[in-house]
């Protein structure tokens, strides 16, 4: 078994369609074999049987018996084959005894039909028929038969013919599955030339020869899209790794710096206070940052296991408002809602709080001051969107599409206002695949909005 795993695909298809032919070649062999068998011994029985019935013809005349029991050899050479017998005898007396082989006969019991029967006495193999009949008042049995020998011999011989022609058969077809193997996998040998040219530093290749066969095809196809995926995630990981580096290049080198600058010279007790608060600011952004980053990791996995519940909405966006009322009142913005009474969404609460958490917030961070959060909730076929609005904000459109990606920042002097790390709206797209849901974000007529879309089905 090991020895065929370790052959080439192309061996294996020569192996499996030599053995196919073998069997086939074999079979047809047999039943050919078991067939002309059968013919000859029906030949055989049927001479046997035409013979017992011309004896029978001649014993209905007693003149001709008389001339057949008398001249017996007259019958013999009529026969015209050594190998051939014919016996009619009744219980005393043998009438005719034509045996040239002379050959002794088995017991034979009364029948008033032909039957047939192999005598293989003194390893003669003989085919015998025979008869009780019954002529003027008397019991007769006539006995006919012939030697098997010339049946074997053409037998024998055709089973030669069967054999060398099968094992010409089986070669030729060997050869031609070898071939047919080699040929049909040349695709193959061209997937895997192609295949080897990628590396990370040509990620961008794709398969592009020309292949033979709808299912190598299909492998090319599927492994240029794996590619695409591969090169997708590839990219996504070397920005991540540098966006990750920025942000936390930023708060290590404020702590460095501000550091260097204490311990250059000697401070008041205030000033190491106001540096430990500075420092703790900055350890608790980067904790922030870490605890984001670990949580769109763990979304991403498959195995991540998603409780849902049925919530009511308006009490839900009830206990957001009381949260982030105090920080919106800093600000002089104002809450506009619009939700319709008893609207259920089935969702997991945790991570929905969470999501309108980062919109909201994304929405006090950077909405204009004595402005307006708007916040609508409508429900559509078997989807419920939900829409947070920040007046009077515009984002370019060339910014729109890269809002939900890791890092992102739209400018500098925005990406210092954020809480979230840089994440916050990553983590609620994160949040919508978990849900099977969407995010979109446009500018409308009054400012940006962002949608989230759940279905309910």
């Amino acid at each position: 078994m090991k020895l065929i795993h370790n052959m080439s695909l192309g061996t294996r298809i020569s192996l499996a369609f030599s053995l196919i032919s073998c069997m086939v070649f074999l079979s047809i062999a047999l039943l050919s074999y078991q067939n002309m068998q059968q013919i000859l011994y029906q030949q055989q029985d049927q001479a046997l049987q035409a013979r017992i019935q011309r004896i029978e013809l001649f014993l209905e005349d007693k003149a001709t018996f008389q001339i057949l029991v008398k001249h017996p050899k007259l019958y013999e050479n009529m026969l015209g084959e050594e190998d051939s017998l014919l016996v009619l005898k009744n219980k005393t007396q043998t009438f005719i005894d034509i045996n040239p082989l002379d050959i002794q006969l088995p017991t034979i019991n009364d029948s008033n039909k032909i039957e047939f029967l192999n005598d293989q006495k003194e390893h003669q193999k003989m085919r015998l028929a025979y008869q009780t009949i019954y002529f003027d008042g008397q019991q007769y049995q006539l006995i006919a038969g012939k030697q098997l020998n010339e049946a074997y011999s053409i037998l024998k011989n055709y089973m030669w013919k069967l054999f060398f022609n099968s094992l010409l058969g089986i070669l030729i077809s060997s050869i031609l599955g070898w071939w047919i193997g080699h040929y049909f996998l040349r695709s193959m040998k061209k997937l895997t030339l192609e295949t080897r040219q990628i590396n990370t530093q040509q990620l961008s290749h794709r398969i592009q020869t020309p292949l033979n066969g709808w299912e190598v095809i299909q492998l090319s196809q599927a492994m240029n899209e794996m590619l695409d995926k591969i090169q997708t995630n590839y990219e996504q990981l070397a920005q991540f790794s540098e966006d990750i580096a920025h942000e936390l290049r930023t708060p290590l080198n404020n702590l460095i710096g501000q550091t260097q600058i204490a311990l250059s010279q000697s401070r008041q007790k205030e000033d190491l206070e106001n540096l430990l608060y500075s420092h703790l600011e900055e350890y608790e952004r980067l904790t922030q940052m870490i605890e984001n980053m670990l949580f769109i990791a763990r979304s991403e996995q498959k195995e991540y296991l998603l409780e849902k519940s049925d919530l009511d909405l308006k009490v839900l966006f009830s206990e957001l408002f009381d949260y982030f009322s105090f920080l919106a009142e800093e600000k002089g913005m104002v809450f506009k809602i619009s939700i319709p009474d008893d609207l259920i969404i089935h969702a997991n609460v945790d991570l929905l709080k969470r999501a309108l958490s980062n919109l909201i917030i994304n929405a006090i961070d950077y909405g204009q001051e004595n402005g307006l959060i708007g916040i609508q909730v409508h429900q559509q076929n078997s989807k419920i969107e939900i829409s947070v609005l920040s007046y009077g904000i515009f984002v370019g459109e060339q910014h729109l599409k890269f809002l939900f990606d890791r890092f992102y920042q739209v400018a500098e002097s925005r990406h210092e206002k954020a809480q979230t790390g840089g994440l916050g709206l990553a983590i609620v797209q994160s949040i919508m695949n978990l849900h099977q849901g969407e995010t979109q974000v446009e500018n409308s007529a009054q400012g940006i909005v962002f949608h989230l879309s759940f279905p309910q089905n």
